[in-house]
């Protein structure tokens, strides 16, 4: 049977998913208050729920009350090492069917727990994406797709207290109906994602890809790891023809167009209709590169979804919405306030807290969004990226959220340039930052580093340490092409992050890059 007879069986058995989300967006806030209610009521009788009192909570008011915000993982660990101690009933009835990875701050090993409820929302999720996909183009479900579900390259035979962390196929992460139909239909089998070895992961996934009669659609979290495919098949275009099968006449076609610089993703894929990934935070810095692998293919922004939980999807090639039929959500302002869906405003940044069927409870994603617009009822929000995440070595306050704004303001303008990093750097007597601008035209570097010490200095706190003399003027440093490839091989190293996995900040702290700048 066709991969199409596949595509439309696994579209008809999530329609009532899609319908629900339409359906309801005219009445957000009750639908988010029973999903609520839900949760209280189904885990009443877990330890969790038992501490916090669920049993005697009324509505969300009372919700507030009884549970705090969770605002770091640790407070979250004490339950996730009960379960792993084998003990069930902890943050919801029984025990996970695994647990997840993911990644924060630190080294440190953090778990997220697994459960059928969670896989149903993030089913729900995915469900309404996808028939707003085939609402948009249907050749998308002609073929078969790619899909890079869990990170690249990843450990899959590790467990704790007899729980598997991560899974053996990328289809567990679907309800059992979904995952027969999305195994016939994959155009990458999902046991390739237990090979640890790059070299072989990337053989083995581009073999696959080559022998696909009809490739219609390119997903992957990260734009960088679809930069680092395309790199890898650059470099050992030969070695992959010859395991796939591939004529020889076709090779050297691909290679002159490699040579001559027109090369694009169409010409290996002419039936390809869309990639989608992530397109905004820190994803930014890497679109231009995408977009000069993409060609005339349409890029989708993936929506804001986490190992903890998702909080938006797409809606058309320029929406991503509250995925409110997912999670219940709260949302923290500036001010410190919390919010809830409907009280959201336009132009405002919050920060994320999820509550979810995976035993979540108010837990602070540490997400920042701004609300952009209304699509119906719903939220639309913007990841403009994560908290926490600035550097203040004299008080100046520069976080990277607003530094993606301004080096994307700079990159527009000195259109050679192929990325920008900060780092902060630090002598006996002084303090400052270095500017690495990577380009092949480091005429340019004063212009640039002008533009970006003016940006900066639109930060009052930067503009007064400068004055004060606690910081000194930026400095720059020129490096060619392809740096970004050697950072982001260091940076994986340093903070042991596999492919897949990886959002590379553009702002680096004290001492981080010494070795790697040789400073």
């Amino acid at each position: 049977m066709s991969a199409s007879f596949f595509n439309k069986l696994w579209l008809s058995q999530q329609s009532k998913f899609a319908d629900e989300f339409h359906l309801n967006a005219g009445r957000i806030k009750s639908f988010q208050a029973s999903k609520l209610r839900h949760y209280l009521d189904e885990n009443s009788n877990t330890e969790f729920g038992k501490k916090h009192d669920f049993s005697s909570i009324r509505n969300y008011e009372d919700y507030k009350q009884a549970v705090p915000i969770l605002e770091d993982y640790s407070e979250y660990k004490s339950y996730i090492d009960q379960i792993a101690a084998g003990k069930s009933n902890i943050l919801f009835p029984g025990k996970p069917l695994f647990f997840e990875t993911t990644s924060g701050t630190s080294n440190e090993l953090k778990l997220i727990a697994y459960n059928k409820e969670l896989k149903k929302e993030f089913g729900n999720a995915v469900a309404t994406w996808m028939h707003d996909l085939n609402r948009l183009n249907p050749k998308i479900f002609s073929g078969k797709p790619s899909w890079s579900l869990s990170p690249a390259l990843k450990n899959r035979d590790a467990r704790s207290g007899g729980i598997r962390i991560g899974t053996s196929n990328d289809s567990d992460y679907f309800d059992p109906l979904s995952a027969l139909f999305l195994n016939q239909i994959f155009a990458v089998p999902n046991q390739i994602s237990r090979i640890t070895d790059p070299h072989k992961f990337y053989l083995h996934t581009w073999s696959h890809l080559l022998t696909t009669k009809k490739l219609t659609f390119l997903s992957v979290w990260s734009p960088q790891f679809l930069i680092r495919l395309v790199d890898f098949f650059k470099e050992n275009l030969r070695e992959i023809c010859n395991k796939s099968g591939a004529n020889r006449n076709w090779a050297d076609y691909i290679m002159g167009h490699m040579n001559d610089g027109t090369f694009t993703l169409s010409l290996i894929f002419p039936d390809l209709q869309m990639i989608s990934c992530w397109t905004q935070g820190q994803s930014k810095i890497w679109m231009k590169k995408l977009l000069s692998l993409s060609g005339v293919l349409p890029i989708q922004g993936k929506g804001l979804l986490s190992t903890e939980g998702v909080v938006s999807i797409p809606i058309g090639m320029d929406k991503q919405v509250l995925s409110y039929t997912s999670h219940f959500y709260e949302f923290k302002g500036s001010d410190n306030s919390i919010y809830t869906a409907v009280d959201l405003m336009p132009d405002n940044i919050y920060e994320v807290i999820i509550t979810t069927g995976g035993g979540l409870y108010r837990y602070n994603t540490h997400d920042l969004v701004r609300c952009t617009e209304f699509y119906e009822a719903i939220p639309c929000l913007e990841f403009l990226g994560r908290s926490g995440q600035n550097s203040d070595l004299v008080g100046e306050k520069i976080s990277e959220t607003s530094l993606l704004d301004l080096f994307n303001t700079v990159s527009d303008h000195y259109t050679q340039t192929e990325a920008l990093y900060l780092y902060a750097v630090k002598s006996e007597i002084t303090a400052g930052y270095l500017l690495i601008i990577e380009s092949d035209y480091s005429e340019n570097e004063e212009k640039i580093k002008a533009m970006v010490e003016s940006g900066l200095k639109q930060n009052p706190y930067y503009s007064q340490a400068i004055q004060s003399g606690q910081l000194q003027d930026l400095q720059s440093k020129s490096v060619a092409a392809g740096f970004s490839k050697i950072l982001t091989a260091y940076y994986q190293k340093k903070k042991k992050i596999k492919d897949g996995d990886l959002k590379l900040p553009v702002l680096f702290p004290l001492n981080f890059l010494d070795e790697l700048l040789n400073v």
